[in-house]
């Protein structure tokens, strides 16, 4: 009788585990949709359980002892919108262990402008409105442009990829431990 009531809670435990992660999953795919969840597949990593998503719904709350095990850390927030990104990832990459994931998104402008997005100072006019009025700054950024952030700030760009009007990477922090 006692085996079946630690297999049922196996079962139980192991629901948990599979409720939250759904959960991870439906926050990502709400925030942000699917392309950036098709992205993390392409990688393989939309399972690992040392995974940490940074939601801007939840001010970018995360338990201490999650980040000392974290191996991969997904930002649901587009760089772009992002006030003070220099500060963010100099930041992010020194509360990081060392050789941890860090994984995100942006508009990137050299893309929405072959795209024929931008259709001149129609799109510009636009962004300064929304700068103006909203509550978010859109910085345009470049590949190069993040690459070079990335790595000023101790990441190793590894990979990026266009999807759809948006630039998706994989970055790891290569910085020592402070």
């Amino acid at each position: 009788m006692g085996n079946k009531t630690a297999a049922s809670n196996d079962v139980r435990n192991g629901r948990k585990r599979q409720d939250l992660f759904n959960l991870s999953i439906f926050t990502l795919l709400t925030e942000v949709g699917l392309n950036f969840f098709r992205f993390l597949r392409s990688l393989g990593i939309s399972g690992d359980p040392n995974l940490v998503i940074l939601s801007s719904r939840d001010s970018y709350a995360c338990d201490e002892n999650k980040l000392k095990n974290v191996r991969i850390i997904i930002n649901l927030k587009k760089l772009n919108f992002i006030k003070h990104l220099d500060l963010f990832l100099n930041s992010l990459v020194r509360i990081l262990p060392p050789n941890t994931s860090f994984i995100g998104y942006f508009s990137d402008a050299e893309t929405l402008k072959g795209s024929g997005f931008n259709t001149g100072n129609v799109y510009r006019l636009l962004q300064r409105v929304f700068n103006l009025f909203g509550s978010t700054v859109n910085h345009n950024m470049s590949r190069n442009e993040v690459a070079g952030l990335l790595e000023k700030n101790g990441f190793k760009t590894l990979s990026m990829k266009d999807m759809n009007g948006f630039t998706y990477f994989i970055s790891q922090n290569v910085s020592l431990p402070q």
